[in-house]
């Protein structure tokens, strides 16, 4: 049963409006309902509702109350407050999925800095021991350095001692020739005399009985010794014949052969011109050039001043140590490139002149560093090849110099060709000393302390041996085919220093038949092989197993009639020998 509430007492719509926001925020206090106080005070407050205190509500003026005086409308403001209390007591489901949200945000942090600790800690375990297995790696490194450098002093001592000894044997031997020569000469003077007196004696006591014996036997000798004399004269003339007849055929067979090679190098001249191709008495002339320009224009000026001769020797005596101390190891040479490189190119640049006699002087420090070491051990050329090859790519004017110092050093034989009988500049030689300095001949090893390149020419110092001078010539030879062997790192590097110098060297030295008679000509072409011969059938291929043909006949059946490369000297038949097993090798390893 529904009872209607009078119209006119019944709130207005805006009225009511009013009257639920006031008791939403002005509940009664003293309430008698239990669970709603409980929940109201379990709920938190930065999760619940924010309801606003008394002291924050705007104090609203009091009105008098209405007086109800019906039941309905008594009934009615009880629903309403009882709505309202429903509407407190409601449990949001939101609220505890965000409580629960964070709850489970807290533990999965905890367990995820749990986890990141516990890695970090494994990371600091792992590198701890990264770096005391490291520190193991470098100790066993530096105590294998110092191994190597123990061991290179033992060798270095050894053959000091070796040295000395052979000197002190050679001494003692000949101080023991020199004792029996005097005995011997002696015992000669003692049975002279006996000999004589003996004589004597009886020629006294059978100067009457044996005159005319003697006199007979006096004439029967003089004229066995006039036959003797004429069939000596006779063989010896004609061993003269022979042997002139030999040096004119040899003679005519060289202009022959140089007149040929004159008609076809005039008759190839444009096409050379044309395609940038020289002559190697064009390179030779170039390198002696810049050779006799690097001791007039720079070493001259340098030695002459006391300042940049002292500056000059300082910075020399840092480079020249440092190449007799390289090694076959990545490492050794590594560090001696980088320490030749800062001398050479510091912060601050040095003088173009000082500069220029510094390369002079590194170029010396190699060559004569291939001369000893390479001659008695060929492995020794790799690591100084590989330190020279990275100098050419670095320095500036370096190839220039260190070509022209190695012409210096071995005559023509880099290029190859024989030295002209004039100068770079049309001037002849003074003398055939000083040909023959010029062709690469050095002074012997006894004399090489005492006399300085500039008296070389002026006094009578005897020449090395052929054999020394081929063993020198093919240690440097071998050192400059390793260098055309490397492959470019940056950028190409000098003409004279690529790998098609190889096919040129080979083809210019089998062109002149000259050269191929020298015991010299067979040693290199030996070494050629040795360093070069494999890589150039892998880059040449059938071309060069031509040029090995070439070679072969040269060595066995002969590249003339009677005339075999290396010539019939004992070194050059061993050396030939070294050729023909060497070509036998390449091929045999191309099957």
């Amino acid at each position: 049963m529904r009872f209607s509430v009078p119209r006119s007492l019944s709130p207005s719509p805006v009225r009511r409006q009013q009257q639920r926001s006031k008791s939403t925020y002005r509940l009664p206090p003293d309430s008698d309902d239990s669970d709603y106080d409980s929940h109201s005070d379990g709920v938190e407050s930065d999760d619940s509702f924010c309801y606003a205190s008394e002291s924050e509500v705007p104090k609203q003026p009091i009105k008098p109350r209405v007086k109800i005086k019906t039941t309905a409308e008594q009934r009615h403001i009880e629903d309403t407050v009882a709505a309202i209390r429903l509407r407190t007591r409601h449990h949001d489901p939101y609220e505890e999925w965000e409580k629960q949200t964070r709850k489970d945000a807290f533990r999965t942090a905890r367990k995820h800095q749990t986890a990141q600790q516990s890695q970090i800690y494994d990371e600091l375990d792992k590198s701890r021991s990264e770096e005391v297995l490291r520190l193991a790696a470098l100790h066993a490194q530096q105590l294998a350095e110092v191994q190597a450098q123990l061991n290179s002093m033992k060798i270095q001592q050894q053959r000091e001692e070796d040295r000395l000894r052979t000197g002190w044997k050679e001494r003692d031997k000949l101080l023991w020739q020199r004792i029996d020569s005097v005995i011997k000469l002696e015992e000669d003077k003692v049975r002279t005399r006996l000999e004589a007196e003996r004589k004597v004696r009886e020629q006294e006591e059978r100067k009457r009985q044996e005159e005319e014996m003697r006199k007979r036997e006096q004439e029967d000798k003089r004229r066995k010794d006039e036959e003797d004399k004429r069939k000596a004269q006779e063989d010896e003339a004609r061993q003269r014949a022979e042997e002139q007849k030999q040096k004119d055929d040899a003679e005519k067979q060289r202009i022959q052969d140089e007149k040929d090679r004159a008609d076809r190098l005039a008759a190839e001249g444009e096409h050379r011109k044309a395609a940038g191709l020289s002559t190697p008495e064009d390179d030779w002339r170039n390198a002696r050039s810049i050779l006799m320009n690097l001791k007039t224009n720079t070493m001259r000026p340098i030695k002459s001043v006391k300042a940049n001769k002292s500056a000059w020797g300082e910075q020399r005596r840092k480079i020249t140590p440092k190449i007799g101390q390289l090694t076959n190891d990545a490492k050794s040479i590594q560090d001696i490139t980088n320490f030749i490189l800062g001398v050479m190119l510091p912060q601050q640049p040095l003088p173009p002149m000082l500069y220029a006699g510094l390369l002079s002087s590194l170029t010396k420090a190699i060559l004569l560093q291939a001369e000893t070491e390479v001659t008695a051990e060929k492995k020794a050329a790799l690591p100084l090849a590989q330190v020279t090859f990275s100098l050419l790519e670095r320095l500036d004017s370096f190839p220039d110099v260190f070509f022209a110092k190695l012409v210096q050093r071995c005559g023509g034989w880099p290029l190859p060709c024989r030295v002209p009988n004039t100068d770079h500049d049309g001037r002849p030689w003074d003398d055939e000393r000083e040909h023959q300095k010029v062709s690469g001949y050095r002074k012997t090893a006894l004399q090489s302390d005492k006399i300085g390149d500039e008296d070389f020419v002026k006094k009578e110092v005897p020449f090395e041996s052929v054999t020394e001078y081929m063993d020198r010539v093919a240690g440097i030879m071998r050192v400059y085919f390793h260098i055309l062997k490397i492959p470019p790192r940056s950028k190409p590097l000098h003409p004279m220093f690529q790998l098609p110098r190889c096919w040129t060297w080979f083809a210019r030295i089998l062109g002149d038949r000259s050269l191929l008679e020298s015991p010299v000509a067979a040693q290199l072409i030996y070494t050629g092989l040795d360093v070069l011969g494999s890589h150039a059938l892998e880059v040449w291929g059938q071309q060069w197993v031509k040029m090995l043909e070439l070679i072969y006949g040269g060595v066995t059946v002969g590249f003339a009639e009677g005339r075999f490369i290396g010539g019939t000297s004992p070194p050059g038949v061993s050396a030939r020998s070294r050729v023909q097993i060497e070509v036998e090798r390449i091929m045999e390893g191309a099957r």
